[in-house]
This record gives structure tokens, C-alpha cells and sequence, in this order.
């Protein structure tokens, strides 16, 4: 049974879905058949706004529970998102960088293959973030935005003999 929002045009549906938070979307659209997902993943791919982190009332539980397996568990989506902002306003949002691109046991495969943009603002870098983060300048980022905190230069003897040499290794 057609319902008769499923009538409207895509132009239109395209139009109402951003008004809606990527979240937002993600929960109450993904899924529902194969033509929204389709409509969904255009405006990943088309959208400069991509996944933002930094929004007010996205908790950790709700992205671990929900948006990471959703996100992560569809290649289709996940290949379509193109920009993602973490913020260092939620105090997780740094750790959530390593699961995120690595949410799958294989730690050998990215998760947004098509990624081309990364926002990291108000972070402490570690070494597993060094590591990430070189791996992905390396392989496919085009723009990679990081503001460090105060805290931020306050580096493990580890951490910063690791960014010294993949600093070496890019020049």
C-alpha cells in the first residue's frame, strides 16, 4: 500500500527532508524502502553538512546504540557520507573519533571510503587519533581541519615521536 507522502516527487521530498537533523533523518527515514534511502543518500552526498557531532541532544547512547550500527552496517550509506564534524563540546565525541572509523573488527578497512572532509575542534590528540588521522591524510582526505584544546599539546613522548615522523613522511 502506497501511503501519500510516497506520492510526492523527490524534488519535494528532498526539499522537507532538510529541515531535518542528519540524526533525525537517519531515525525516522533509513529503512522505511529503498527509494527514501536513495533520497537520503543523495543528500550525504551532495550536502557539505554531512554528520555533525558537535549537535546539542545527540547523546552517546543514541549514536552508539542506534546511528553507528545503522550507519556502519550499510556500505551504501556510509560510502555516501562525505563530511563529518566531531566537536570537543561533548566530551566523548573525541573517543568516538577511533570507533567511528573503526567500528568493524577489520581495523584495515575505512568505513567512509568516500570521505573527503574532516572537522575536529576543541580535541586532545592521542596516539590512536595520530594514527587515524594520518592514516586517513594519506588515503583520502582532501580538507582535514584540527583545532587542538589547551590541553592539546600535552603529547606522550609516544605520541609525539609518531607525529614527528608522519610529519617527515608527508613532506
Amino acid at each position: 500500500m502506497i501511503s501519500k507522502l510516497e506520492k510526492f516527487p523527490n524534488e519535494i521530498l528532498l526539499n522537507i527532508f532538510s529541515y531535518l537533523s542528519w540524526d533525525d533523518m537517519l531515525i525516522s527515514l533509513w529503512s522505511l524502502n529503498e527509494r527514501f534511502n536513495s533520497l537520503v543518500r543523495s543528500i550525504f552526498s551532495m550536502s557539505k553538512n554531512g554528520i555533525i557531532f558537535n549537535k546539542p541532544g545527540l547523546s552517546y547512547r543514541t549514536f552508539s546504540s542506534i546511528l553507528l550500527p545503522l550507519i556502519c552496517n550499510s556500505l551504501s550509506l556510509s560510502s555516501s557520507i562525505k563530511y563529518i564534524h566531531f566537536g570537543g563540546i561533548n566530551s566523548s565525541s573525541c573517543d568516538l573519533i577511533n570507533i567511528f572509523f573503526f567500528y568493524n573488527t577489520n581495523k584495515q578497512r575505512i568505513s567512509f571510503p568516500n570521505l573527503r572532509s574532516l572537522y575536529i575542534t576543541e580535541c586532545s590528540l592521542s596516539q590512536t587519533l595520530i594514527q587515524t588521522l594520518s592514516m586517513l591524510i594519506q588515503h583520502q582526505l582532501n580538507h582535514l581541519t584540527l583545532i587542538l584544546d589547551g590541553d592539546g599539546f600535552n603529547l606522550s613522548e609516544d605520541s609525539q615521536e609518531h607525529l614527528f615522523i608522519s610529519n617527515k613522511s608527508n613532506q
